[in-house]
């Protein structure tokens, strides 16, 4: 590298606006990179979200010369180890220039140290920025886009992380649904009928119903309480504040298909549900991250041509675990999904180590993984120092 390397908090409003054009820059002939609303990262990064009730976070964006380089967000989830008391801090929202690995260690030095001034001991991640968001990083499976609120980095991403000390701690895993499974008369179906009608047989009392939009906040609010309940013991879980809830519901609502939310109930009672949406992702590929001057037209015209789901949340409380409702569930929403025109989708993410669902996965369902990401952790060392960085450095446009 010719130009020395300099890191900067990202703690201006231009500093700020650096950090969210970097991925467009090093990614905008990646035909696999998805471009996030520039609207949503900049309400995001200036922390004007739900998160930061119980979260702070810091920037910090690496120079050469007057090129961003590369960054990287260290965040403190209170909420996190209020819960785990494990006194670990995360990073996420990395990216660097695949070549420049001196850059990356110094992002990290800086996150460590952030994070060690605030008394944690280790360093986890990427996640953007939480669990119950964006996480983990791209390990297999490069060659296709990712799914909504599913991340995607190229893949030398994974030397440049574990070259700065960071080792595997979990892999989540992603499943392709082939919708055309569920068509009538295939081998797959008929295999599939005799599963779901050996289940039905056996719990009767299981009912299926989609979502009730009349009364849509009560009933999501009723779905994410069964939902909390179901992975309450999961790795890495905490739980979804109310002002969270809300915030994404709000998001949300906007793309919801009442027909891909599905519940299970036993006499009334709310046991367990099956959370699809449509796979907005193409129409914020069209809208290129932004809705002005034409974005908002390209994003609208997509929208009526998108024809895959993606199922990110599938919960039944423990009760009922191992009564079979989880692939009742699933089939329910790939029935569901054929029928309203939807052809492919994906079930993400599941835990490598959740035994019963990747066995609903696999071995009643017949799906295999076809993407892994991984979450990183590394201990940080006591006295941990960043490398110095100056006070004063002139902005330019790249």
């Amino acid at each position: 590298m010719n130009d020395s390397l300099i890191i900067r908090p990202a703690d201006s409003w231009l500093l700020r606006r650096r950090f969210i054009d970097l991925p467009y820059r090093l990614h905008r002939d990646n035909p696999c990179w998805v471009p996030p609303l520039r609207s949503a990262q900049a309400k995001l990064f200036a922390r004007r979200t739900a998160f930061f009730e119980h979260a702070e976070m810091a920037l910090f964006l690496a120079f050469r010369g007057r090129r961003a380089v590369g960054r990287v967000a260290a965040i403190h989830n209170f909420a996190h180890n209020a819960k785990h008391k494990d006194q670990v801090g995360f990073f996420g929202f990395f990216e660097c220039e695949p070549q420049d690995a001196e850059a990356a260690a110094a992002l990290f030095s800086h996150a460590e140290k952030w994070l060690a001034d605030r008394g944690l001991k280790a360093i986890r991640g990427p996640v953007n920025p939480s669990m119950n968001s964006e996480c983990g990083l791209l390990v297999e499976g490069f060659d296709s886009p990712p799914y909504i609120l599913m991340p995607y980095n190229p893949p030398e991403y994974v030397s440049l992380i574990e070259s700065c000390g960071f080792r595997k701690v979990k892999d989540l895993l992603a499943f392709p649904l082939r919708l055309e499974d569920v068509l009538p008369g295939t081998e797959a179906r008929d295999r599939l009928d005799r599963a779901v009608e050996l289940i039905r047989r056996r719990r009767p009392d299981v009912s299926l119903r989609c979502l009730n939009t009349k009364n849509l906040w009560e009933e999501i609010r009723r779905f994410m309480s069964v939902f909390e309940e179901a992975r309450r013991n999961n790795w890495g879980h905490v739980d979804i504040t109310p002002a969270e809830l809300r915030e994404a519901a709000s998001e949300l609502r906007r793309v919801i298909d009442p027909e891909l939310v599905i519940v299970a109930e036993v006499k009334g009672e709310i046991v367990g549900g099956c959370f699809a949406v449509p796979n907005i992702n193409p129409a914020l590929k069209a809208a290129g991250g932004r809705l002005l001057p034409l974005g908002f037209i390209r994003l609208m015209r997509a929208m009526r041509r998108l024809k895959e789901v993606r199922v990110f949340a599938i919960g039944v409380i423990e009760k009922y675990r191992l009564t079979g409702i989880t692939p009742l569930l699933l089939y329910e929403v790939m029935c569901r999904g054929m029928k309203r025109g939807y052809v492919r989708g994906e079930a993400s993410w599941t835990l490598e180590d959740n035994v019963l669902a990747i066995r609903n996965l696999t071995q009643i369902m017949n799906l295999k993984p076809y993407k892994v990401y991984r979450m990183y952790e590394k201990p940080i060392s006591e006295g941990t120092e960043a490398q110095s960085a100056p006070h004063q450095m002139r902005e330019a446009t790249e």
